[in-house]
């Protein structure tokens, strides 16, 4: 009992992490003026990089079998976050946001309960808790993306929508190759990153975008992948400590992070009723955090 729960306190340290990381990793890039889609390519290089450090540090021999599932895990991530952009594109940054937000923690939090049978393990009280701290980790994120000002005409809503609800669909289901994985995090992020650079530099290459940009913007695009990657890692060990249904659903409340960089650094307009929001969604997040804790207890 004393283990489990010194297991569960790293569980929530790596979650407090993972809320900051999540939260902050788009920062660097906030002024940039670079086309989404080769941003994304950096953001994976700047993943990679801190893999490969990872790995030369804690990993064991890896062999190319037993990097198909990481390296699956890593395409699903990079079609994830250009689908992310097409839908930030035709639906504008809130409306895509609240899609895929709210669809990342469902998607998620049913891969935990149903594959990986955590519904069938928590019993009836802490199921209960956990759905519902589920739930306000959801109306918290739809609560926080509309505090924003209203953005215009919509381009293409069925498009839009679609490339919003894969970015979901993928970003909640990414890990569950490397859950499936017999190898610790350590070994499978590298190939994880692998297939992320692959995915996105493949994409870049058939568009023919241009990738290569001055070293400042470089470097700014990378430092955003190394936070992002290091968000993605301690998600992971995330979901290692708290279980899939209630730590990686957890790990999105980032969103709020993200929004105070916004409104208190940024200074970006809000008006009143979008700063009753924000406050509703941070007490919402808050609440749906304490819930999902007691459900471990």
């Amino acid at each position: 009992m004393e283990s489990r729960k010194i297991l569960m306190n790293q569980g929530i340290i790596f979650a407090f992490l993972t809320i900051l990381l999540f939260g902050s990793w788009a920062v660097p890039t906030k002024t940039l003026k670079i086309d989404p889609q080769v941003q994304a390519f950096w953001l994976t290089i700047g993943h990679f990089l801190l893999s490969a450090v990872i790995f030369i540090f804690f990993a064991a021999p890896l062999t190319l079998n037993q990097s198909i599932l990481p390296l699956s895990a890593g395409i699903l991530w990079g079609l994830g976050i250009i689908s992310g952009y097409v839908g930030i594109r035709n639906l504008g940054i809130t409306r895509a946001l609240g899609t895929w937000m709210p669809t990342v923690i469902i998607v998620s939090a049913l891969w935990g309960l149903i594959f990986f049978g955590q519904a069938f393990t928590l019993g009836p009280w802490k199921l209960t808790l956990t759905i519902l701290g589920i739930v306000l980790l959801v109306i918290a994120a739809i609560s926080v993306i509309f505090s924003g000002k209203d953005e215009g005409k919509i381009k293409n809503l069925k498009f839009g929508v679609l490339a919003s609800l894969t970015l979901g669909l993928f970003h909640g289901s990414f890990f569950v190759p490397l859950r499936a994985s017999p190898l610790s995090i350590y070994t499978t992020f590298l190939p994880l990153t692998v297939g992320m650079v692959l995915t996105t530099f493949i994409i870049v290459s058939y568009k023919k975008l241009k990738i290569v940009h001055g070293p400042i913007e470089i470097g700014r695009m990378i430092l955003a992948g190394l936070i992002l990657g290091a968000g993605n890692y301690t998600a992971l060990l995330t979901t290692q400590y708290l279980g899939v249904a209630q730590g990686y659903p957890l790990t999105q409340a980032g969103i709020i992070v993200n929004t105070l960089w916004g409104v208190l650094v940024f200074k970006e307009a809000t008006t009143k009723k979008g700063k009753v929001l924000i406050a509703i969604g941070v007490a919402l997040a808050i609440l749906g955090a304490v819930v999902l804790n007691s459900a471990r207890v």
